[in-house]
Parts: C-alpha cells; sequence; structure tokens
C-alpha cells in the first residue's frame, strides 16, 4: 500500500494494533511499522523493540502478529524474512492468536537470550 508521498506504508490489523498499546505500556520506546534496512530491502517490523544495553550489545526485537488467514501459506517467506533480519542483527518473534497470552514471556526469553 501507497501512503500519501508515494512511499510504501505497511497495513496495521486490530491486533497488531492491541498487542502495540500493550507492548508500549511496558516498553515505552517500542515502534509500530518500524522500517529496518537488511542486506536485500527496508523490511517494516510490526513492533520493533530496541533496548540500549548499557553494558551489553543493543537488543533489537522484531515482534509480528501472525494473522491465520495471512500467514497460512507463509511459512517458507516468513523463514526467509527472520534469517534477512537476523542478519541484520534483529530477532522475531512472531506472535498469533493462539500464543498471545504468552507475549510478554517470549518478549523477556529473547531479551535474555541477547544478554547471554
Amino acid at each position: 500500500m501507497l501512503g500519501r508521498e508515494g512511499r510504501y506504508k505497511p497495513q496495521t490489523s486490530p491486533p497488531q494494533l492491541f498487542l502495540f498499546g500493550k507492548i508500549r505500556s511496558v516498553y515505552p520506546t517500542a515502534k509500530l511499522n518500524h522500517p529496518i534496512l537488511t542486506d536485500r530491502t527496508i523490511r517494516f517490523a510490526d513492533i520493533a523493540i530496541i533496548i540500549d544495553g548499557l553494558d551489553k550489545k543493543e537488543v533489537k526485537l522484531d515482534v509480528e502478529y501472525d494473522g491465520f488467514k495471512e500467514h497460512k501459506n507463509r511459512k517458507k517467506q516468513d523463514r526467509e524474512r527472520d534469517l534477512e533480519l537476523a542478519r541484520a542483527g534483529w530477532e522475531t518473534i512472531r506472535i498469533n492468536k493462539k500464543n498471545l497470552a504468552s507475549a510478554f514471556k517470549l518478549i523477556e526469553m529473547a531479551i535474555h537470550r541477547f544478554s547471554d
């Protein structure tokens, strides 16, 4: 989808907005549809969490909300995208309606992996 300036503007679903609101209440610097430059293109994180590690390395998380209908047949493309983001220093966390209740636990686990 193109925005007013002719640039790509990612679409945001109601579940993404709900999740963003919850995440932003804990991580106030979280960003919605944050652009990420990779070795191939510019990708957009549904929800980006960037935490500056004072004595550790920077934590960069891409929290993706996967709606069933939109991602039903996209497992291979999603995996390739996740690997592309990993090369750019990002970890992707995939959230859907089945694991939504565990979103903060998954985020905390990813932050601890970065910290090790």
